[in-house]
């Protein structure tokens, strides 16, 4: 009975050495992993997301760049040295094509990590050449010289990333073939687009608005439904006869190990950064969209989506 009664009071005082923890937190710096070089998007994203934490919350967050295997170096750095609570990645849904095409071995997204929150939806996703390409200058110019010369164009994509969906979606709906060619993360392609290296780049709109400015690239068409409200002069491909569209989400992902009541905390954190003046600010001029999820409608959002690029991907994948 003794036994009993001092196991008892054993797991209690873990219990409130546990919940104890969980109010505590945090008590040092967060660690945002990004599966990204430096200048693209998605450091872009985390950067300004940290910022806003910092402000509403009080929290010290900093970010740290993690490029590789479409997001596996990140995933597996953070699985093999997970310190809950503190560490966590800040990635897109292009972990979805990369699981669909077995790029993660050993673990999945949903399996493996609890989504905290969902802050950013991106309907901006697009096309982009070199202003000066010689061989054309819209869509429409695009697919004719794709046609008379199958393979010639080169189209730069990260294996297994969203934009590696979204080439492989263009092609089934045009008819016409690129020379799909792995050129790394955001900021490597941008790089490669403007020493014309390549021929067409797909990334977020926002990321390259002050080369379109300048018209040092041009813009085919927007992944999305309609037009952008601050960018109405980019075509969508769906108006030039071709029905692609993706949105591309941007969670935050912790390893299995953090306690529910931390992911509840992150999550209010994230809420609260929603609101913040600068984040909103840094938001518009990327024409990106604030999104509050709760963590089970995150999970539930990433669930459905990987449904719907099954179907996309269905000719590539077993």
């Amino acid at each position: 009975m003794k036994k009993l009664v001092a196991l008892l009071l054993a797991a209690l005082m873990l219990m409130g050495v546990v919940t104890s923890l969980a109010q505590d937190w945090p008590t040092r710096a967060i660690e945002l992993v990004v599966p990204a070089n430096p200048g693209g998007d998605t450091d872009a994203n985390a950067r300004a997301l940290a910022a806003a934490l910092r402000e509403e919350m009080g929290w010290d967050v900093i970010v740290t760049n993690m490029a590789g295997g479409a997001g596996a170096v990140a995933f597996e750095d953070v699985l093999s040295n997970p310190d809950p609570g503190y560490r966590y990645v800040l990635y897109h849904s292009g972990a979805v094509i990369s699981e669909l095409f077995d790029m993660y071995e050993g673990y999945t997204v949903l399996d493996d990590f609890k989504l905290t929150g969902m802050p950013i939806l991106d309907y901006t996703n697009a096309f982009f050449i070199n202003g000066k390409n010689p061989n054309f200058n819209d869509l429409p110019t695009m697919v004719e010289y794709m046609k008379a010369n199958p393979g010639k164009v080169s189209f730069a994509t990260e294996t297994g990333s969203f934009t590696h969906l979204h080439v492989l979606a263009f092609e089934e709906a045009s008819g016409a073939k690129f020379n799909i060619v792995d050129a790394g993360t955001a900021s490597q392609k941008i790089t490669e687009l403007l020493g014309a290296r390549l021929d067409v780049i797909g990334t977020q709109a926002g990321l390259v608005r002050d080369y379109l400015e300048t018209k040092e690239f041009i813009c085919l068409g927007i992944l999305a439904d309609e037009r952008l409200e601050a960018r109405p002069d980019l075509p969508t491909f769906k108006e030039q006869g071709y029905d692609v569209q993706f949105s591309k989400f941007f969670y935050v992902a912790a390893p299995n190990a953090t306690e529910d009541e931390i992911v509840t905390k992150m999550n209010e954190g994230l809420q609260k950064a929603l609101e913040n003046e600068g984040f909103k600010k840094y938001l518009n001029g990327a024409y990106l969209n604030a999104s509050y999820m709760t963590p089970e409608e995150t999970e539930a959002y990433y669930a459905e989506q990987t449904e719907i690029y099954k179907g996309y991907l269905s000719d590539y994948i077993d």
